[in-house]
Formats: structure tokens, sequence, C-alpha cells
């Protein structure tokens, strides 16, 4: 008796489980919005410019990707309790460098640092909590670890805005620290060690220079080719081909090397799998990239204050939070294919309105289309991650969770620099005319909604269990 009682005490709940690792990762999740909304006020501070400052969010939200892959190796070589204390004690050490940064390298080597703690972090809850369920029910349980999601765009504009008027935007990122210190005494206390379940791999050092080079080579070049819209140039053309020679040369050693590369060509053989991979790519562009210029737009075209742009936000975020808990459930019912196509089709109707509004729209309306626009993220985002791993083998969950993760994140990072690019080929480096602003958003938010339009047609391959039952 007393020693199942001692075992009981050793094993938490699946639920205690998702509730520290979502404790870890809704940290860097909360800071990524809340820096959104300080982009402007640091721009202005620290005289900026819209294509040096999308660094700011690029650089962590790439290294964030890029982290990933390593984050999925170590998860088979060391305890994931111990990584995940480790990669929040790196995340905190990027939010101290962040915030005592007075110039623009300064921020961005600081967030760099906060984007390789976050990419571990949030790589091992999703890994760690799939292991811990065995691969069941996965739908609930990404609506469940999904939660610093959700909760992100409802505190964090709101909270990072209150930190801007009332103290000043350092604490965007000292305020992270007292949240470390919680998750870490958290995970320390209450999660498992998870011993690693292939210990003594290689790491496969060239694939992950090879994914690096691809991924930094291509964000480079369209950050550049912004700079002045001059496509030929050395600066645009050397980092784009530099990228694209990465990608093929890591195909053909992923090909002749399929056992130890980190993304295996043979995850690609799933429909489901390339086509999930497909869509987590182009959802940055609908959650990394419309939340860079949602706060700019609010800020300089609705000339609204931060506490406002935060209040705005709100509205987003709660309609992601009225559509989450159903979305999981459908798509262990219905399978991800129709909930996807209806949420892509959405999402895109409920971005082009901002290509049309103006300083002068209802307040009304445009926190009615941000509500709409919320309503619609639940339902990709929740069934491309659960459908990705439907029918793997338990043994490539860890490849399968580096490559949709870093799919998302990368994804999320070329978005920002097409869209401050967009942004700043229109404005250019002067101080731009309402008008001319105005412009160069609503410009933005048409990419956005043509982009979100393609990805119905990788949807399409997704799993589909409506009437299957019947036949």
């Amino acid at each position: 008796m007393n020693e199942s009682m001692i075992k009981e005490k050793k094993e938490p709940s699946i639920a205690t489980i998702g509730i520290v690792l979502v404790l870890g990762a809704i940290v860097p999740m909360l800071d990524t919005t809340m820096t959104n909304v300080g982009i402007n006020t640091i721009l202005k501070d620290l005289s900026s410019t819209v294509n040096v400052m999308q660094w700011v969010a690029t650089a962590y939200v790439l290294a964030l990707g890029l982290a990933v892959p390593l984050a999925g190796w170590l998860l088979d070589q060391v305890s994931g309790r111990l990584l995940q204390e480790v990669s929040l004690i790196i995340f905190m050490i990027g939010s101290l460098v962040s915030g005592t940064a007075n110039s623009i390298p300064a921020l961005i080597i600081g967030r760099i640092i906060q984007g390789a703690g976050a990419g571990v972090i949030i790589t091992g809850m999703s890994a760690l909590a799939i292991r811990a369920a065995h691969g069941q029910n996965l739908g609930k349980l990404m609506s469940v670890i999904g939660l610093p999601i959700v909760f992100a765009p409802i505190l964090g504009p709101t909270v990072g805005g209150a930190l801007i008027k009332y103290l000043n935007w350092h604490w965007l990122f000292y305020i992270n620290i007292p949240f470390v210190v919680a998750a870490l005494i958290a995970t320390f206390a209450l999660l498992p060690k998870f011993t690693p379940s292939a210990k003594g791999k290689a790491f496969d050092f060239l694939g992950f220079l090879l994914i690096t080079g691809t991924f930094s080579g291509i964000v480079i070049g369209i950050t550049n080719y912004s700079a002045d819209n001059i496509f030929g140039k050395l600066s645009v053309l050397l980092p784009v081909f530099l990228g694209i020679d990465c990608l093929l040369v890591y195909i053909i050693y992923a090909f002749k090397q399929p056992n130890k590369v980190l993304v295996p060509l043979g995850l690609f053989s799933s429909a489901n799998f390339s086509a999930s991979t497909a869509l987590l790519f182009l959802s940055g562009l609908m959650v990394n990239g419309v939340m860079f210029v949602l706060p700019l737009y609010l800020q300089n075209i609705r000339h609204l204050s931060v506490i406002w742009v935060g209040i705005y936000l709100i509205a987003q975020g709660v309609g992601m939070l009225a559509t989450r808990s159903i979305t999981g459930t459908l798509t262990d019912k219905y399978g991800a294919r129709w909930i996807v196509i209806t949420s892509m089709v959405g999402a895109a109707i409920t971005t082009l309105p901002f290509a049309f509004f103006t300083a002068k729209t209802s307040e009304w309306l445009v926190l009615f289309v941000l509500f709409l626009m919320g309503l619609t993220r639940s339902g990709i985002t929740i069934p491309v991650m659960s459908d990705a791993y439907t029918g793997l083998d338990p043994k490539l969950i860890p490849q399968a969770t580096v490559a949709t993760r870093m799919a998302q994140n990368i994804g999320g990072s070329i978005a920002t620099a097409v869209l401050a690019g967009v942004i700043q080929s229109i404005v250019g480096n002067n101080v731009a005319a309402d008008v001319t602003l105005n412009n160069a958003y609503q410009t933005a938010f048409i990419w956005t909604s043509i982009g979100t339009l393609l990805g119905v047609i990788p949807a399409m391959f997704l799993s589909n269990r409506i009437g299957k039952k019947a036949n």
C-alpha cells in the first residue's frame, strides 16, 4: 500500500504535467505579444525604422524556430525536466539582456537568446505532453497545451500596454523574471524526469547548419530587398541563393543519411504530415505576421495609445477562446480537413476588411472584425497540429515535433520579414504622411489575406472522417 502511494506521488497526472508545461510556455508567448505592442514605442525611442525594427520580432522567432531541432535531439539525450529548467534559465538571461538594452543591436542579441530558450521550452511542452499521454486524444490534448496561444493575445497586449504607459518599454522584458522563477519552481517540484528514449544518438550538426543557412539566408534576403526594392543587388541575391543552395544540399544529404538527419524526408511520405507542415508554415503569416502589423496599424493609423491597443487585441483573444474547446473535440470526431478549410477561408475574409479600414472607421466594427478573426484561429492551429501526428510511429514523434514547430516559427519569421518589407517599401526611410502609411498597412493586410487563402490547397490533404462510418 505504501509503495503504491509513493509511486502515485512520483507520477503526477497528465493534467498536472500539462499545467506545469503550460506555465513554462506561457512566459515566452506572453513576451511575444507584449513586445509586438511595444514595437512602435521602441522604434521611436531608439530612432529606428520599421525595416530595422522587424528584426526585434524576426530574430526572436527565427532563433526560436532554429532552436527546435536542437531541442528535439536534446529530448532524446537528457532528462526532459532538466531540459525545461535550463531553457527557462536561458530565457531569463535573454530577458535581462533585452531589458537592459539601449540600442537595436543589443536588443536583437537579447531577443536571440530569448528565442533560443523559448524554442526549447515550447518544443518540450508539446513533445513531453504527447509522451505523457501516450499519443491518445490528441485533439483535446492540443487544446490544453495550446492555452498559452489563447491567453497570450488576451493578456499580453494589455499587460504590455500598461507597462509601457506607467513604466517604460524595458519592463516588457523585466516582467518575465518572476514568471520564469515560478515556472522553474513548479517544474522542479512537479514535473517527472522524462527519461530520454534514444540516448547516445549524435547530433546532426551538418543538417542543423544547412537548415539554419536555408532560412536565415531567405529572411536576410527579403529584409535587404525591402530596404530599396532592388532585387538584383548582391546583398539580396547572395543570401537568397545561399539559402536555396543549403536547402538543396539538405535534401540530398537527408536522402543519403535518412537515419541521421534531424528531419527525415520519410516523414513527408504521409500526406497528413506534409499538409500539416505546409499549413503550419503558412499559419505564421496569420499569427506572427499579423500580430506584428496590427499594433503598428492601430497606433499609427487609428492613433490609439498602447493601453487601447491592448484592449482592442483582447477581442481577438476572446474569439480564439470561444472556439478553442469545441475545435479539439470536432477534430477528434470528424478529422481536420473541413474544419481547417472553413477556418482558412474565414481567416482570409476577416483579415481583408483591414485593407479598407481608415482612421474614421467605427471602433465597434474594428473590434467586431478582430473578434471574428480570433474565431478562425483555433480552427487552424489545433486541427493541424493534431493531424500532423495522426498515424505516426511513436518513435517519430520527436522528429515530427521538430519539423512542425520549426515550420510554424520559421514561417512566422519569414512572414514578419515580408510584411515589414511591404510596409517599408511603400513608406521608405522618411517620415510618411498618414495616407502613405495607411496605404502601406492596407497592402500588408491584402498580402496576408491572399497568403491565408493559399492554405486551402494543402488543407485538402488533411484527414477526413465525415461519412466514413457509413461506408
